[in-house]
């Protein structure tokens, strides 16, 4: 099949305008990204918490290690071992209807920057649903999802990655 020169050069222009919206595109999703991570870096926490929203001071956080709930590898399912503890947050909760607590959903390094997302809410909304099974609100939960951006511990072994793979609750200073 022959094109003629006209047909040939509307396809090569085509082509080309196509490429080049898709690299367009791919530049400004990683400014987006970029932008996140800034923010994050700079004491952004999580979006719509500031100062004034009773976490923390000052964007610090306030978990301990009683307040940390740790999770199997891939799984977002409580361990049967931290469900007394959490259970016993929610009742704090409920017999006190004006503090908040925010859940921070982590994981370890491995997968992709939008699953890690993802599990570490799942992570968190696993955490708040039985929370909430127990009578607390949902006004007095926050979730937020870290993924895999703010590492407990800076190595790359199993024990490290177990330490990354957790929910965090951070009650509210109100």
């Amino acid at each position: 099949m022959k094109l003629n020169k006209w047909t040939r050069i509307a396809v090569l222009t085509v082509s080309a305008l196509t490429l080049a919206a898709c690299a367009h595109n791919k530049r400004s999703n990683q400014y987006a990204v970029n932008d996140a991570n800034n923010a994050y870096r700079h004491g952004a926490y999580a979006q719509g918490l500031g100062h004034e929203s009773g976490f923390g001071e000052e964007g610090g956080r306030m978990a301990s290690s009683k307040n940390m709930y740790y999770f199997d590898f891939d799984s977002y399912q409580v361990r049967d071992a931290d469900k007394p503890a959490i259970l016993a947050k929610a009742n704090d909760l409920v017999t006190n209807p004006g503090k908040k607590m925010m859940l921070e959903g982590h994981t370890d390094p491995r997968g992709s920057r939008e699953y890690n997302v993802g599990l570490g809410e799942r992570r968190a909304r696993s955490v708040a649903s039985l929370m909430t099974s127990k009578g607390v609100k949902p006004s007095q939960l926050v979730l937020v999802s870290y993924g895999s951006e703010k590492p407990a511990s800076s190595g790359r072994s199993e024990a490290d990655f177990q330490q990354d793979r957790r929910a965090a609750l951070v009650t509210s200073q109100n």
